[in-house]
């Protein structure tokens, strides 16, 4: 049974302002509901909330396997594995992260010259230090 306050003394003019007021307010929550959902709807919040998701998984898995517990077994696994593919499949983030691949790539590759370039140096530095006598 619906819970009303409907009183017979009430005049019908003060109950339908109050319906009407209630109703206002009611609308008023869902615009502000509305509001909040579309402010988290956005790509970019998407991704960082799948992101942050990501991570703690990712986190939690390893440091479960560190410690020993066990928590690298693939039904720990599966959740991120799904959570991955899932993301994958979407189409409008393929090419981001296609970017972003291809940046962190050219990124590591860039870091991996110039680290073999130093040793190279490094190296060549050493082997001109070796053929010097130490008296001349």
């Amino acid at each position: 049974m619906p819970h009303t306050d409907w009183k017979p003394d009430v005049p019908l003019e003060e109950r339908k302002r109050k319906l009407l007021a209630e109703g206002a307010l009611f609308r008023i929550g869902i615009m502000q509901a509305r509001g909040t959902v579309r402010a988290n709807l956005n790509a970019e919040s998407l991704a960082k909330g799948a992101f942050n998701r990501i991570v703690g998984a990712v986190s939690s898995t390893f440091s479960g396997a560190l410690s020993g517990k066990g928590g690298s077994n693939l039904q720990s696994l599966s959740p991120l594995l799904i959570g991955g593919i899932s993301l994958l499949s979407r189409r409008y983030l393929r090419k981001p992260l296609l970017y972003g691949a291809v940046i962190s790539a050219g990124g590591a590759v860039a870091y991996y010259l110039t680290r073999r370039k130093d040793r190279e140096q490094s190296a060549d530095a050493d082997t001109d230090d070796a053929s010097t006598p130490d008296g001349e």
